[in-house]
């Protein structure tokens, strides 16, 4: 089974990335109409099917009944977006990715990114709480509760199949089920997949110390900001006798200046120094180092990285892995071989 790395552009088209060849091939996409203003992304394969790849995606869409009235309307009472999920379906192999569905629930307000959890569960970030205006502005630079973002969990009856209206139109509604799965969070920001399946990780671009009383028993603080954090399995514990498995988090160094035209990026990797659930809190139990910087010259921005394993007998027996990284002002997908 070939590996993939999957990364949205503009227009609609996807690039599928053949880890082992390091060639990039475009997907022609099927049976979708209309804009698509991408943001976050995520995969997933159902073991039964290991062929086939089910990609979702936010996609930022105009708001019909903000531009339809015939005075402007306030955008507090009738947002200016209306922004949305779209389903994808891609067999390795191919060169195609078929539109499956759109899904939408009043609970999606700002959506940064997606967890795709199971075919029928997707969790969804709001990054912000206001939309727009002066609080907006306020709500980035300001750390407190006065603007909490929330994590949005969507059941889904029918991911495969796109229901109609009776005028026609998309129902982008059918069989969605929506709840609030978690809230308080401060710039609720990327998704990633954890050392497990239920171990869901939650970047958030601002964070604090604890205050005594609060307990953050899974946060890791960090000297940067934060936003798609992914996780690194190592496959090669037993020929090598290391694991290098850790959170990979890619990052802007002086987040304060962007965008100022050269956005310094780096990209840490964080692994588990003895025992990570002890209540020690005299010890550190994370080492942390920085696996790449850049001074925006060859990548600007990060806002993702992914590790990839080389097989140490296709590689003269060193331990070293493949670091895929972007960022949205980026040109490009940077690759760099290092040892992790």
């Amino acid at each position: 089974m070939a590996s993939v790395l999957l990364a949205p552009f503009k227009p609609l088209t996807l690039r599928i990335k053949v880890l082992g060849t390091l060639t990039a091939t475009r997907l022609t996409s099927r049976n979708f109409k209309g804009p698509f203003n991408t943001h976050g992304i995520d995969i997933y394969t159902p073991p039964e099917d290991p062929s086939s790849i089910y990609i979702v995606a936010v996609n930022h869409l105009p708001n019909p009944a903000f531009y339809a009235s015939a005075t402007r309307p306030n955008p507090a009472q009738i947002p200016q977006a209306r922004s949305r999920l779209e389903i994808f379906h891609h067999k390795l192999g191919s060169t195609e990715a078929t539109h499956l569905r759109s899904i939408w629930h009043p609970l999606i307000r700002t959506p940064n990114d997606v967890y795709f959890h199971t075919l029928h569960e997707i969790y969804v970030t709001n990054d912000h709480f206001y939309r727009d205006g002066v609080m907006r502005l306020i709500e980035d630079l300001a750390y407190g509760k006065t603007a909490p973002t929330d994590l949005i969990h969507l059941k889904i009856t029918d991911p495969f199949t796109q229901t109609l209206k009776s005028g026609g139109d998309v129902d982008d509604t059918a069989g969605v089920v929506g709840t609030l799965a978690n809230k308080g969070i401060h710039n609720n920001n990327g998704l990633g997949h954890g050392k497990t399946p239920s171990e869901i990780m939650i970047g958030r671009h601002r964070h604090r110390p604890a205050s005594p009383g609060r307990s953050r028993p899974a946060a890791i603080q960090l000297p940067c900001t934060l936003d798609n954090p992914s996780y690194f399995a190592d496959p090669y514990v037993a020929k090598t006798g290391r694991d290098a498995s850790g959170y990979v988090l890619a990052s802007l160094a002086q987040a304060i200046a962007f965008p100022n035209g050269l956005d310094l990026v780096m990209v840490m990797l964080v692994q588990p120094r003895g025992d990570t659930n002890s209540k020690d809190k005299s010890k550190d139990h994370w080492t942390q180092k920085v696996i790449f910087q850049d001074d925006g010259h060859i990548l600007r921005t990060a806002s993702t990285a992914v590790l990839v394993a080389i097989d140490p007998d296709m590689n003269k027996g060193k331990k070293q892995a493949n670091l895929f990284v972007t960022g949205p002002l980026g040109h490009g997908v940077v690759v760099s071989r290092i040892k992790p």
